[in-house]
């Protein structure tokens, strides 16, 4: 199969998004600032027209001008009040009396619009206080007029106050570019702090992928280091469980051959012998065909039996359901007892109900049973029997035979060991008490011998007890 292509990496997707949503997000906050700065310039100097406006009211009204004798002519009251208010550096005042610019501010304006003769022709027509806006060679500015006429005076005029923007919107557009500035240097933070976390986020994935590239049959050993509780831990727990199944299934997978290959040569050599030499007496052939039968017997037995073990570890090895202890020992010990003439005894029933597979169990006492079986004699007691405590259930099977060597205690769970106390010309396949084992563990339990040599043997069977009642609720 051709090697995949690698695309873009999940690394940059990811940091590809973020940023794309980063950008949009501080683009959209820029743009909403820039508008709010460059409105609120215009606002501010509407709003210092407006006291302007004020300011001359209030003086006009006073009593030192008007009607109180202070001012009269309305040349002599624009006149005071531009020498008596000052502008700020963004404004500028002027008056026009009877069409023409009269007085100015004492101040220097980056555009003069007293000097404009079209503007001052246009403000001397104006009739009712106004605001507008203007462009100018000094940039835009937004202006007040107002018209001023006293009673008894047929002189008019109008008082100009100017708004300069330009400084104004130069302070707003210096306030936008820092603020891009400052999201272009985020965003390339961001870009740079995203990159370094996602490679350490994903580097559990990258760490999987490795991994997976190197596994291969004969090395399985490999895992990935899970730190964290993430979701990427996860995934690296999830991944090196399934590791640890892959690894039992190929040991299991091996083991089988290795048992199948060990334990059936001698059988297949025996048939193979006897039937190369087998000749044409009758009873010779009769002899022959007899042992090629048992021994094919055997084979079929422990083929049997191999296949079973190598299936304990699948998970459909059990099919667990409520089941009654006490009827799973009376029915295992009926049907034990066809296995021999012995002196076949019950010393206790559980009185309970547990999740267990009873099948299996039952295969698993019989098999004890016949264990038993072989290694006491006529007369000899085989006994039954089963508890429960808190949390265990409890199954066994003693006898009063030969026992169990100490130096055998150890390895008799495991495939083809056979006791040395073991009684002459019996023909077990020696996976009899491992199949016992792999039953008890897969119910999640455990299976152990106690015995004293030549005194008999007790295998005991502990499972955890799981209630049917509590499994319900």
């Amino acid at each position: 199969m051709s090697e995949i292509r690698r695309g873009v990496t999940a690394r940059t997707r990811i940091l590809g998004w973020i940023l794309l949503i980063l950008t949009i997000a501080v683009s959209i906050i820029v743009v909403t600032t820039a508008r709010a700065e460059l409105s609120r310039v215009k606002v501010q100097a509407h709003t210092e027209l407006q006291h302007e406006v004020e300011k001359f009211r209030d003086f006009a009204s006073s009593p030192s001008s008007g009607d109180g004798g202070g001012f009269n002519s309305v040349q002599a009251l624009m006149t005071s009040h531009l020498q008596n208010n000052l502008p700020e550096h963004t404004e500028t005042f002027f008056s026009i009396v009877d069409g023409k610019e009269d007085q100015r501010s004492v101040d220097n304006p980056p555009f003069r619009l007293d000097q404009d003769a079209e503007f001052v022709a246009e403000a001397a027509k104006v009739a009712t206080p106004e605001i507008n806006e203007r462009s100018t060679p000094a940039g835009p500015v937004t202006y007040a007029i107002v018209p001023i006429q006293m009673q008894g005076s047929s002189q008019t005029g109008q008082l100009v106050i100017v708004e300069y923007l330009t400084p104004e919107y130069d302070e707003a557009w210096a306030t936008i570019w820092t603020m891009t500035i400052i999201a272009v240097i985020a965003l390339a933070m961001a870009g740079i702090f995203g990159w370094l976390v996602a490679g350490r986020v994903l580097s559990p994935i990258r760490q999987l992928s490795e991994t997976a590239s190197r596994i291969g049959e004969e090395d399985l050993s490999r895992r990935i280091e899970v730190t964290g509780n993430d979701d990427v831990a996860h995934l690296g727990v999830t991944f090196n469980r399934m590791l640890d199944r892959l690894e039992a299934a190929f040991a299991g997978q091996r083991q089988f051959l290795d048992d199948a290959g060990h334990e059936l040569r001698t059988p297949i050599t025996v048939v193979r012998g006897h039937l190369d030499v087998m000749g044409d007496d009758p009873e010779d052939r009769e002899y022959t065909l007899d042992l090629v039968g048992d021994e094919l017997r055997r084979m079929s037995r422990l083929v049997d039996e191999l296949i079973m073990l190598a299936g304990s570890e699948g998970p459909d090895f059990l099919m667990l359901a409520p089941t009654d202890i006490t009827d799973l020992v009376f029915e295992s010990f009926s049907k034990a007892t066809a296995l021999g003439t012995r002196n076949w005894v019950i010393d206790a029933t559980p009185e309970a109900f547990g999740i267990v597979d009873e099948q299996r169990l039952t295969q698993a006492l019989l098999q004890l049973a016949a264990n038993s079986v072989d290694h006491t004699d006529t007369g000899d007691t085989i006994a039954f029997g089963g508890r429960t405590t808190a949390d265990t259930i409890e199954l066994w099977v003693r006898d009063t035979g030969s026992g169990v060597a100490e130096e055998d205690r150890e390895r008799i769970f495991q495939r083809f060991a056979r006791s040395k106390k073991a009684k002459p010309g019996r023909r077990g396949t020696g996976l009899g008490l491992t199949i016992v084992d792999r039953i008890a563990r897969a119910h999640g339990g455990s299976v152990s011998v106690s015995s004293v040599e030549g005194e008999g043997a007790t295998f005991l069977i502990e499972l955890p007890w799981h209630h049917p009642e509590v499994e319900d609720q």
